[in-house]
Order: C-alpha cells, then sequence, then structure tokens
C-alpha cells in the first residue's frame, strides 16, 4: 500500500496564557489531506519527559495541537508522531525528530518518514553530522532488515530455528558495529545530544553493556550532568548491578527474599507476566530441565511483572501450566523498572554465590549448559 505524501509544519511556543509549565506543538498538514486522529509519542522512556507519555490532538482548523511540558531548559528532546494508515488498526510511526524551547518549526514529509529540517535550527548541522558517520551502518542495518523481511514473507513468518539464529546473529555482530561507531563518534562530538539519545535508545532496547559507560563517559560535562545525562547515569549504574559477572541484588517481594531461595549450584531467574506468550511458552521446557536437574542443584525462580489488576491471571497461570517452583509478584514491575528490565522475558542464570554467569540464555542453551555442568 502506497501512503499519501504528508508535510507536517510544526511550531513550538509558550503557552503562557495556559499554563506556565506547558508548551504547545502546532502541527499542520498542509494538503489537508489526512484527517484522523494524530498522537505525539515520546522515543525513549518517560522519565526524561516529566512523566509525558504521549498526547493526542484530532484535526480543528487543518492545525493539530499538542501539549507537552515545559522542560525549563533547552536539551532536544526525541518524539515521534503516530498516525493511522488505511488498514485496520494499522498505524504508521514516524522517524524520530528533536523538541526543545528553541525549536521553532519542523518539517516532515510522511511519505517516506522524512524529517526536514530548518537550517538556521542549532541541531541541523548535528543531525546532519550524526546520519554522515553512521550512513554506513544504516545502509547494512536498512539491507538486513530488507533480508529479514522477505525472508519472513515467504515462509509465512514460520522461521526454522536456525534461519533464526541465523538472523540473529547477523543483528548482534551489526550492533556491535554501531557500538563501535558511537565510541569512536563520542569522542569527536562529545557534546552531541544526538548521540546521547540514540545511546539512550539502545540502553532501554537491549539492556546494560558495558560499552555503553565508556560511551556516556567520553560525553561533555554539560551533558553528562544535564537533568537528562543524570538520570541516564542513575539508570546505568542500577543496570550495572545485573550485568555478566556482577551480584544479583537482593530483590524483596512481600517480605521475602529472592536470594534466599537460590539453588544449590546453578538458579534461573526468569522475569515474565501473565499475559506474555513467549514467556508461557518457554514454561513447558522449564518444566523438564527442573524435573531432570533440581536435584542435582537446579533451581527456577520466576518473577512477575504482572499489574495489580492482573493478579488473579498470574495465579491461574501458575496454576494451570503446574509450576511447581517458587513465585515472587514485582506488583506493577516497579522493581523490574528500577534496573530497566522492560522486555520480556528476561533470564539470569546465577552460580551458588548468586553471581550472573549468563543472561537471556535459551531453553536451549540452558540444557546443554546444565547437561555439560550438572552430574545426574
Amino acid at each position: 500500500m502506497k501512503y499519501r505524501f504528508f508535510i507536517f509544519s510544526i511550531s513550538l511556543i509558550s503557552l503562557n496564557f495556559f499554563s506556565q509549565n506547558k508548551l504547545i506543538v502546532a502541527g499542520k498538514e498542509i494538503k489537508n489531506q489526512y484527517q484522523e486522529t494524530l498522537k505525539l509519542l515520546s522515543a525513549c522512556n518517560e522519565k526524561y519527559y516529566k512523566g509525558f507519555t504521549g498526547d493526542s490532538s484530532v484535526i480543528k482548523n487543518n492545525i493539530y495541537n499538542f501539549s507537552i511540558p515545559d522542560y525549563n531548559d533547552d536539551i532536544p528532546r526525541p518524539f515521534r508522531f503516530l498516525f493511522k494508515t488505511g488498514k485496520n488498526k494499522v498505524f504508521k510511526v514516524s522517524d524520530i525528530f528533536y523538541l526543545s524551547k528553541k525549536t521553532s518549526r519542523v518539517n516532515f514529509n510522511f511519505g517516506n518518514n522524512e524529517i526536514i529540517l530548518n537550517r538556521k535550527d542549532k541541531i541541523y548541522n548535528e543531525i546532519l553530522n550524526y546520519k554522515s558517520y553512521m550512513k554506513s551502518y544504516t545502509a547494512k542495518k536498512n539491507e538486513l532488515d530488507s533480508i529479514t523481511f522477505r525472508i519472513n514473507e515467504s515462509n509465512h513468518f514460520k522461521l526454522e530455528k536456525i534461519t533464526t539464529d541465523s538472523l540473529q546473529n547477523l543483528y548482534k555482530k551489526l550492533d556491535q558495529s554501531e557500538d563501535s561507531l558511537l565510541l569512536s563518534l563520542s569522542k569527536k562530538t562529545p557534546d552531541s545530544y544526538i548521540l546521547f539519545w540514540r545511546l539512550v535508545q539502545k540502553f532501554e532496547s537491549k539492556g546494560y553493556k558495558n560499552g555503553y559507560d565508556q560511551i556516556f563517559n567520553n560525553l561533555n560535562t554539560s551533558v553528562k550532568k544535564s537533568s537528562v545525562g543524570l538520570i541516564f547515569d542513575d539508570q546505568l549504574k542500577k543496570s550495572e548491578k545485573i550485568a555478566l559477572g556482577s551480584l544479583f541484588p537482593d530483590l524483596i517481594f512481600n517480605n521475602r527474599h529472592v536470594l534466599a531461595k537460590l539453588g544449590i549450584k546453578y538458579t534461573l531467574i526468569d522475569f515474565w507476566f501473565s499475559y506474555c506468550q513467549p514467556c508461557i511458552a518457554d514454561f513447558p521446557k522449564y518444566k523438564e530441565m527442573y524435573s531432570k536437574y533440581h536435584h542435582s542443584g537446579f533451581e527456577i525462580l520466576n518473577i512477575s511483572t504482572d499489574r495489580t489488576k492482573d493478579k488473579d491471571n498470574w495465579k491461574r497461570v501458575i496454576k494451570e501450566k503446574e509450576l511447581i517452583w517458587d513465585h515472587f509478584l514485582d506488583e506493577n514491575g516497579m522493581k523490574a523498572k528500577q534496573y530497566n528490565i522492560n522486555k520480556f522475558p528476561t533470564n539470569f542464570l546465577l552460580d551458588a554465590s548468586g553471581r550472573i554467569i549468563k543472561k537471556d540464555i535459551t531453553p536451549e542453551e540452558l540444557e546443554i549448559y546444565l547437561n555439560e555442568n550438572l552430574k545426574q
């Protein structure tokens, strides 16, 4: 399906008559062809946006108006637009764009997601330089995405494990290549907020890596000590506690210490929630391994991040799936959020001392590891 050509003109002005703590983003689609509700989304965790989680607007006099917090600084923050397509319940997400107090105008081509920046905007050259430096990576990423889509489409999105593993390895190498480029760029442009936000996005999607500390530390003090820099620094330090080689934190739920339930030799700590189908799909494999290796010192501990309103469903799944090991409820995922655990399932394999020796290990990899390291 071809998308129509849209250009949005965005102006950011202070709403003194409305609230001293709000700014308004006024969007105009100049061809007046898009009449549906338009949504403005933050591109990173709400911590960086004073709790802003998004806003939506209907068109009025060919204008969309969005309210965002007045951040009282000149830091460009990343946002996206979400708008409907012609297909039922199908939405299209725009490329990332940046808004700050000094942003006067931003143009968008929603046909191809192109962001047309004002050449007078301070961030204009910074974005161009970043894109130029990352050009080779972007081209490889687009090519791999295209190949992956074609393979999935030709196989009706049901791939054999060997194909899935092969693609995952290619993405892993590409991710490492991006990390190397970001590290190099952090030395060349240490005052870049574009680089900073890309680092934040990688951290939020992939979790903690030792290399992220080095990239962040290369940035100027003005970035590291900014309001958003301090938030990220805090997140890094908390997530470092769940990095490979670290002692798993002594989490407490309902006065029960997770580490008090460690296995004699190995423990798999699995974060999940009761509506997570990929999480539930692993349970039969875990049950087999638990039956086979528990007597040799293997333990499983499940930590659910279910919402308060889903507690009954959490209990139901445990009972129906006959999961006989210990379960903890991290209600509304409060602890998980503190440690940037935001994809599910996420798991950690601990040794007898509680030290993390594996992270996000697949059931197949876990079976091999236990078979090699536990006497039956």
